[in-house]
């Protein structure tokens, strides 16, 4: 409860100080102040320096390139086509190939073609291998996603 009423008082001051401060600004300055005297020292007959006109500056700019330091032309013209050359493929998608599905209480399917594994893999849902994730295991279906492609998987069976 202390802490409230001083929190409170806190509030209380700085909205008082800063009533202050807006009367102090607004009205504190009503009675002129007397101009301080300048001393001007003359050490000889000095005209003014001339004017020059405003377009001056821009021949001075155009003049002195301030981003070439050999002052030349730069040696490869600007062709904004130049760059805008395709991107390169990314790495190559693999080719996957469903060789069975084992069922039970967590199944699991045997992938082969996956980045990373040399051979047959058994994978199960969730697992990522190389980048490719599986996503769902069905009765002889494996779906996969990764490298911007999903995959839907049959079992293979070479017999056919």
């Amino acid at each position: 409860m202390r802490g409230v009423r001083l929190r409170g008082m806190g509030a209380w001051v700085v909205v008082a100080t800063g009533a202050l401060v807006l009367c102090v600004s607004a009205f504190g300055i009503v009675v002129p102040r007397p101009a301080l005297p300048i001393h001007v020292a003359v050490t000889g007959s000095r005209s003014p320096a001339p004017s020059y006109p405003a377009e001056s500056l821009g021949s001075v700019t155009v003049r002195r390139d301030l981003f070439r330091t050999d002052r030349r032309p730069a040696a490869v013209p600007y062709d904004p086509t130049r760059g805008a050359a395709p991107l390169p493929d990314g790495p190559p998608k693999p080719q996957l190939t469903l060789t069975g599905v084992v069922w039970g209480a967590a199944p699991e399917a045997v992938i082969e073609g996956l980045p990373t594994a040399l051979g047959p893999r058994a994978v199960r849902v969730g697992d990522v291998v190389g980048g490719v994730t599986i996503k769902r295991i069905e009765v002889g279906l494996v779906i996969a996603a990764g490298f911007d492609t999903t995959w839907t998987m049959t079992v293979r069976e070479p017999w056919k």
